[in-house]
């Protein structure tokens, strides 16, 4: 048994203006959906600007230790390594700077990098730090690197934090954090 359709003529044209309409759409639109939303280059300078901030405020709340300004510039789900491999969540970090655990003279940015995405940032900085870590004097180089999230509300919070020493001219075959094999070779 064969079963056919009719379909009067200017029914199969409004059919096939359809079915083009649709097929061309969703070309277009998967063309589009494989890229990210493309922003202007002024959107991501002001973007970069805010992070870099951001940071200023995280920096001079870590000199004050402000812990009511690094609270409100935290995630709630927080984590922190720092340069000794220590772990700490929100609570834990905010304590270890509230008691003094932690205690920040100076912190001098010596280099900032921000990359951003379009709902986090990362920031790779190096810093020189006078304080106390870890209730021990210090003065040395760090490099950090911070992450931060961009809530749905817009707002950006630092989600992690990770500080690395930077080694000095004796310290495991590291000169100022560089292995010492790239360095120009000296005669001695």
């Amino acid at each position: 048994m064969h079963c056919r359709m009719h379909i009067p003529f200017r029914s199969t044209r409004t059919v096939a203006a359809v079915l083009c309409l649709l097929l061309c759409g969703s070309v277009v639109l998967s063309a589009y959906a494989d890229k990210p939303p493309r922003q202007k280059k002024e959107n991501r300078r002001a973007e970069s600007h805010q992070i870099e901030l951001l940071e200023q405020n995280w920096l001079h709340a870590l000199t004050k230790a402000d812990t009511a300004v690094l609270e409100k510039l935290m995630a709630d789900d927080f984590l922190a390594i720092s340069a000794n491999g220590t772990l700490s969540d929100k609570q834990q970090y905010l304590q270890r700077v509230s008691s003094g655990i932690n205690a920040f003279t100076t912190i001098d940015v010596m280099d900032i990098k921000v990359r951003m995405q379009p709902a986090a940032a990362v920031v790779v900085s190096q810093v020189r730090v006078l304080g106390q870590l870890d209730s021990h004097p210090v003065n040395a180089v760090f490099r950090y690197t911070k992450v931060y999230g961009r809530a749905p509300n817009g707002q950006w919070h630092v989600l992690n934090l990770e500080a690395t020493r930077v080694s000095g001219p004796d310290e495991m075959g590291m000169h100022r954090g560089t292995p010492l094999s790239l360095r120009p070779s000296q005669d001695h």
